[in-house]
C-alpha cells in the first residue's frame, strides 16, 4: 500500500515570500495582510504568483475574506457571519480570483449562531467549481459551535479540505499539542464516516496554528497534510521552511 502523499500549504501575502516558498510548497494560500490572519489577496498578487508557479505542480489558493468598509478585524463568529454585502463581494472575488489565475479558493462563511452557512457556502462553492476551482474551508472552522456537525456539513458541500488548529477559537495556545492532535484525529474519523455514508471521497483535515518543524512529526503521525506560515519573529523565514520540509521527508 502506498503512503499518502504529504502536502504543505503556506499562507503568504507577498510576491517575495512566494518566490522563496513556491519550489517547496504544494500550495500557496494567497492573502492580504497575513498579520491580521489575512483578507482576500489582490489580483496583482495572484497574477504574479501564477507566473511563478506556471509549469510546476504548485497550486494557488485565494483566501476569500472581503475587506469591506467597516469590516471587523475580530476573529469571532460575528466577523465571519454572512451578510448580503459580504456574500456579494465574495462572489465577485471568486470570479476575479479565477480570472487572475488561482487554482483554488478557501471560504468560510458562518451563520450568526456559529454554524456553517450552508446556503451561502453552497452558492460560493458552486460558483468556484463552475470556474474550475477547488474549494476549501477556512480556519473559521475553529469558530463553529459543533465540530462534528461542521465536518458533516463540509463533506455534504463537497469541499476538498478544511484547516483547523484543533481548538475552539483562534488561539491555538489554549490547548496542549496532544489535545489538539486528538481533536483532529476525531475530526478525521467523523469525516471518514460521513464520506462513506454519502459515497464521497474523504475530505482532508489540515492542521494549522503553530505548525512548525519542531512539531511536524507529531502532526504527520495523524495526517500527511500541513498548513504552516513558516514565520519567525513575525516574518517569513526560509530556514524554518527548509527545516519543515526536511521533517516532512523523514
Amino acid at each position: 500500500m502506498l503512503s499518502p502523499i504529504r502536502t504543505l500549504e503556506i499562507p503568504l501575502d507577498s510576491i517575495e515570500s512566494a518566490r522563496i516558498a513556491a519550489p517547496l510548497a504544494t500550495r500557496l494560500e494567497l492573502c492580504d495582510d497575513l498579520s491580521s490572519e489575512g483578507w482576500t489577496p489582490t489580483m496583482e498578487l495572484i497574477r504574479g504568483c501564477r507566473e511563478l508557479v506556471e509549469g510546476t505542480q504548485t497550486t494557488l489558493v485565494s483566501m476569500i475574506r472581503p475587506r469591506l468598509a467597516g469590516a471587523s478585524r475580530a476573529l469571532d463568529v460575528a466577523a465571519f457571519a454572512t451578510t448580503p454585502r459580504s456574500l456579494d463581494a465574495s462572489l465577485r472575488e471568486i470570479e476575479a480570483s479565477a480570472l487572475a489565475g488561482a487554482h483554488s479558493v478557501a471560504i468560510g462563511m458562518l451563520t450568526p449562531d456559529g454554524f456553517v452557512d450552508m446556503d451561502a457556502c453552497a452558492r460560493l462553492g458552486q460558483l468556484a467549481r463552475d470556474h474550475g476551482l477547488v474549494v476549501a474551508f477556512l480556519r473559521t472552522f475553529d469558530l463553529l459551535a459543533d465540530r462534528d456537525r461542521g465536518v458533516r456539513d463540509i463533506v455534504a458541500l463537497g469541499f476538498t479540505r478544511f484547516i483547523s488548529a484543533g481548538v475552539l477559537g483562534w488561539d491555538a495556545a489554549v490547548a496542549p499539542l496532544s489535545a489538539r492532535i486528538d481533536v483532529l484525529r476525531r475530526d478525521q474519523e467523523v469525516a471518514q464516516r460521513e464520506a462513506t455514508r454519502l459515497g464521497r471521497a474523504c475530505i482532508e483535515v489540515v492542521p494549522a496554528g503553530g505548525v512548525r518543524a519542531s512539531n511536524a512529526r507529531e502532526w504527520l503521525a495523524i495526517t500527511p497534510h500541513l498548513h504552516a506560515s513558516c514565520r519567525r519573529d513575525g516574518a517569513f523565514n526560509v530556514d524554518e521552511l527548509n527545516a519543515l520540509r526536511e521533517e516532512m521527508k523523514a
